[in-house]
């Protein structure tokens, strides 16, 4: 796949409106059921907000940027997600069809060390922050609605 494909491609399916009700429904006692909106406010920036379902005000709200893909000398292209907090490294697997996405090792927010992972897909996204947010449970699982 070009750069310019892959770019578009993770633009594409990062915009949208994420769900994690049927994770946070099927154990509510260790997963809050949380929406995030990722919204196109440029070609390649995004507001991101993060909210509980039970209130319209977000309890975490950016503006990433998507950069243009870099070339790794293994051949490996990656795409950085630049945002406030450490900015995600992400490359598109192929056989997953997906991309795959991790913050820097020595990441830190507000004085904390923050590892963040991350997987994108066509209709769903997958993340999970430990550090800061404490969010030792493993990957919080948000489909798109379409």
């Amino acid at each position: 796949m070009s750069n310019k494909m892959e770019l578009d491609l993770f633009c594409q399916w990062f915009e949208g409106t994420f769900d994690n009700w049927h994770q946070a429904s099927s154990n509510p006692t260790k997963w809050a059921h949380i929406i995030v909106t990722h919204e196109k406010v440029d070609e390649r920036k995004f507001l991101t907000k993060s909210r509980y379902n039970y209130t319209d005000k977000p309890y975490r709200e950016q503006e990433v940027e998507v950069t243009e893909p870099l070339i790794l000398n293994d051949n490996t292209g990656i795409l950085i997600v630049k945002n406030p907090a450490c900015d995600m490294i992400f490359s598109f697997v192929p056989d997953d069809m997906a991309f795959y996405g991790a913050s820097l090792p020595d990441c830190t927010y507000k004085g904390k060390k923050l590892e963040s992972q991350a997987k994108l897909y066509a209709t769903e996204y997958h993340s999970w922050d430990k550090g800061y947010w404490d969010g030792s449970e493993g990957f919080f699982t948000f489909k798109k609605k379409l």
